[in-house]
């Protein structure tokens, strides 16, 4: 078994921290979609309980665990992908629910699903090809082209996910501006997420990219920076979507303040 191998203490720190803070935001979504069950509720909700179950197997110590109940090598890095895969695909159903007209949902979300199943078929593939004894999928095993591959597929998708999150809620926070602060400032901090989402994906993939053209940068500066660009992306979008709902009880609470 070797996931933990070339991980590091601010990988479980990190990773760590934003499973407990997402424990606790999918419940409370989870109040939200069966008060109020529109679609971006339940999407919202589906989020954050895939991503919480990804970032859980991205702490080492689970991990091992994982490979040693099931004796499988990788299992875990396997399980952390697909959740993000579906993660990012139930954010894009999200902001398509709230961002686009009702004619064109049905159409944005098969679109979506569709392109988010594809990735999915493509990568299982190349993980049961790479996964060979003593094979880790990071860029520390750049060297093994079915790894590498895998890899750029699995960010070339998040990549592209979260520029199209970016757009839509820096679109929705302008909308939102001054009328609705507290949804303004959360699809702000959405945004802010899908920054670092990208930054992410240009530090793993954009190494792997200068790995293949055989000029690549420092392997210690990505490790350091790819993990805390994850965990900021994460926090900042467990704020955002959790913003408008303490906006909403927030208001509650100052009308019943105002009529006592």
């Amino acid at each position: 078994m070797n996931s933990t191998s070339s991980s590091t203490p601010l990988d479980g720190l990190i990773f760590g921290v934003c499973a407990v803070l997402g424990a606790v935001v999918t419940a409370a979504c989870l109040y939200r979609a069966r008060t109020t069950p529109t679609v971006a509720n339940r999407c919202i909700t589906t989020a954050f309980g895939i991503c919480t179950v990804g970032v859980a197997f991205a702490i080492p110590a689970v991990a091992s665990w994982a490979e040693e109940l099931t004796g499988v090598d990788n299992v875990a890095k396997l399980i952390a992908h697909i959740c993000a895969i579906l993660w990012c695909a139930s954010l894009q159903l999200t902001m398509v629910d709230i961002a686009y007209d009702p004619e064109y949902l049905r159409t944005a979300i098969y679109q979506r699903a569709t392109v988010a199943s594809i990735v999915l078929l493509v990568m299982i593939p190349l993980w049961l090809k790479a996964n060979t004894p003593g094979v880790e999928f990071t860029t520390a095993f750049a060297a093994n082209v079915p790894v590498r591959v895998y890899l750029l597929v699995y960010l070339g998708y998040v990549f592209l996910t979260c520029c199209e999150l970016a757009f839509m809620c820096g679109k929705s926070a302008n909308l939102n501006w001054p009328e609705r602060p507290w949804s303004s400032f959360g699809y702000g901090s959405s945004a802010t997420a899908a920054v670092a989402g990208i930054g992410y994906t240009a530090s793993k993939g954009g190494y792997l990219l200068a790995y293949t053209a055989g000029s690549p940068w420092s392997l210690g500066v990505e490790e350091r920076l790819s993990p805390s660009l994850s965990g900021i992306a994460i926090v900042f979008l467990f704020i955002g979507l959790t913003l408008p709902v303490f906006g909403l009880a927030f208001r509650k609470v100052r009308r019943r303040l105002s009529r006592a």
